[in-house]
């Protein structure tokens, strides 16, 4: 609903307001008859076992594309009130005059139907760990915009951050953890935070478990270098060399060429984080 293609169009960020995290689940076609009964006399001919249920995925309220709700969401989590999310109305030169500066961070929202077109165009590798960046494995369904707020928060915490309990807690008990036990502490210790917040916004909360539309993903500079951060993917996705013209130029450049060439006619959005605007 984010009508925008790779030339100068405006985007509208109020017209794309809801996320997606977790993959839609295929359809299965029912068994032959005949194939059903010969698995059910096999099954019978051999010793009973122990039936183990599998863990049920915990499913969150998927997050509102909203800057003031990621922005109460990140200030909740321990990012300074003097910073904020903000839409960014078009990817064309004159849009970007108006993105507060300096930008330290992005997130792309792109539609969940391209998810699987990116991860073959990243290949058998998607992505790995980098010493200096904070990347977190998403375990939770329809968390992907909480992932993306953090990782964009961990990854500009000596700029954005402040002395927050929730902060120094976590990153006091995340270090040296893995990207899957930052994902499962992030699960225990938002969880509450999120209940909070998730459910505010201009549109209607939907159900955690019902299938949202829309995938974010995170963009941040380290070491001069910007790193794509998926909770989806095995770890930072290097991009390359930040440009003259800073990270949201090349935020921008890797954005049409990565999501938006492949799929000009689909809808998306950009949120950049940056010093709070003094109307806000």
């Amino acid at each position: 609903r984010c009508g925008h293609s790779n030339s100068a169009i405006p985007l509208d960020p109020r017209e794309v307001r809801r996320e997606l995290a977790a993959p839609q689940r295929r359809k299965r076609g029912l068994a032959p008859f005949a194939t059903t009964l010969a698995l059910a006399a096999l099954a019978s001919s051999r010793s009973p076992r122990p039936v183990v249920p599998m863990p049920k995925q915990e499913n969150w309220v998927g997050l509102e594309s909203n800057p003031e709700v990621m922005s109460e969401y990140a200030h909740k989590l321990g990012m300074h009130a003097a910073w904020a999310f903000s839409d960014c109305w078009g990817l064309d030169d004159e849009a970007l005059k108006h993105v507060p500066q300096p930008c330290v961070g992005c997130i792309f929202l792109y539609p969940f139907t391209q998810v699987e077109a990116r991860k073959r165009a990243l290949g058998a590798e998607r992505g790995r760990e980098v010493a200096g960046v904070w990347h977190m494995r998403q375990l939770v369904g329809n968390a992907c915009g909480a992932v993306a707020i953090m990782h964009t928060v961990m990854n500009t915490l000596d700029r954005v951050g402040t002395d927050s309990p929730f902060l120094a807690g976590f990153r006091s008990s995340a270090d040296g953890a893995s990207a899957l036990e930052k994902g499962k502490l992030f699960q225990d210790a938002a969880r509450t935070l999120h209940q909070e917040v998730a459910p505010q916004g201009q549109t209607d909360a939907p159900r955690p478990t019902e299938a949202l539309d829309f995938h974010f993903v995170s963009l941040v500079e380290v070491g001069g270098r910007m790193y794509e951060l998926d909770g989806n993917n095995d770890g930072p996705i290097d991009c390359g060399a930040v440009g003259e013209r800073g990270l949201l130029h090349s935020a921008v450049e890797h954005c049409k060429a990565a999501y938006i060439a492949p799929f000009p006619d689909s809808h998306f959005s950009l949120i950049t984080l940056g010093p709070k605007r003094p109307d806000e």
